[in-house]
């Protein structure tokens, strides 16, 4: 039965398997990145303590640093005359982290993780809004043209000759086996008649694949898609710079895995006044980094020298100040290292770096 049930998968993949979505007149800044409202709600609401097991001076940390992050973001807004909000918000539970049962003075550094949106160019983001509605209507036209040629091309006369093929080979293979099979393994190792049944049914089953397959080659859907995910890479660098915020955060690493990207280059130490260490890559744009370039600076406490996986670790992660049990020489609602990341177009990277306050920052830092 499992076999039968191929001839019936074949189509398919190409079928249209979902409409697009709902308007997006419900969210503004579409097709910018939306925030994650419920995540940023459980970050920050009356109830988080105690469901990610926070003491109450844990919770304080995280919310004034929120603060510092909040006001110099607006105030960079108000600056650059770009549109800005909240995108997404994590507090930290790292898995090795316990609850709030576990004692102050054992508990490592507690953080948590901002990200922040901004609209550089309301024209581009428009530019984008028709773009974008423009695909989503011809490809939605063209999908159901390409069911419409695969529909025909499985109904042809062609299509019915292999698939008559394939399943007269298939009935030939079930016969055999089952009026042979007393002749136990040998029936598959030295008889060469299944075997010759099966392949004739595989010849005529890929026979069928390729009509099915070529066809939808044909309509150009996967050539408007490819397009799309590199039109969107352009308006989103062009329309949209993030800066992301991560306190207490365990490492950083430049090497060509950073954040999924593909690294084109690192510039020699992108000067930062104020950061212990700071790069600026230039990547290859992937569909889950969509980035042409990204500024990573980093202020605390970090160890010097990388670990075997390319990583520079926090100073934290020495000597048992990162498990739940070995006594603490700063305690979890300190701060001890800050990440800055910022992504988007260079020129615009450059804009955004002169307004963040690394004194600012370095000030909330608890001196080791």
């Amino acid at each position: 039965m499992k076999r039968i049930a191929a001839f019936c998968l074949l189509i398919l993949p190409y079928f249209p398997l979902h409409a697009q979505d709902a308007p997006h007149e419900n969210y503004p800044q579409w097709p910018a990145d939306k925030p994650e409202t419920g995540f940023i709600e459980d970050a920050q609401g009356k109830t988080r303590a105690e469901y990610y097991g926070l003491l109450p001076q844990e919770v304080a940390m995280q919310d004034r640093m929120r603060t510092i992050f909040v006001n110099m973001m607006q105030n960079a807004s108000a600056k650059l005359g770009w549109q800005m909000m909240e995108i997404s918000e994590y507090t930290n539970n790292n898995p090795m982290q316990g609850g709030s049962d576990i004692p102050y003075n054992s508990r490592s550094p507690r953080g948590i993780i901002i990200t922040f949106q901004f609209i550089v160019n309301k024209d581009s983001l428009q530019a984008w809004k028709n773009y974008e509605t423009g695909y989503e209507n011809q490809h939605l036209a063209r999908q159901g043209s390409d069911y419409s040629n695969i529909r025909s091309a499985t109904e042809s006369p062609l299509y019915k000759q292999y698939k008559d093929s394939a399943d007269h080979y298939m009935k030939l293979y079930l016969q055999y086996t089952e009026a042979h099979k007393d002749e136990g393994a040998a029936l598959y190792t030295k008889d060469k008649h299944p075997k010759y049944y099966q392949q004739k049914e595989n010849e005529f089953i890929n026979k069928m694949t390729s009509m099915a397959d070529q066809t939808h080659a044909n309509s150009g859907v996967e050539q408007m898609e490819d397009e799309q995910k590199r039109q969107t890479i352009r308006f989103k660098n062009h329309t949209v710079v993030q800066v992301v915020f991560s306190v207490n955060d365990y490492g950083y690493a430049f090497k060509n895995s950073h954040l999924g990207a593909n690294i084109k280059s690192v510039s020699a130490p992108y000067p930062v006044r104020g950061a212990r260490l700071s790069r600026l890559y230039r990547t290859e744009p992937v569909s889950d980094f969509p980035w042409h370039y990204s500024l990573l600076m980093a202020l605390g406490n970090f160890l010097n020298k990388k670990d075997q996986y390319g990583t520079y670790l926090a100073g934290f992660s020495q000597n048992g100040q990162n498990d739940e049990h070995t006594p603490k020489k700063i305690k979890s609602d300190k701060v001890q290292t800050i990440l800055v990341n910022i992504y988007g177009d260079k020129s615009n990277i450059e804009k955004m770096v002169k307004l963040i306050d690394m004194d600012k920052l370095n000030s909330t830092i608890e001196k080791q």
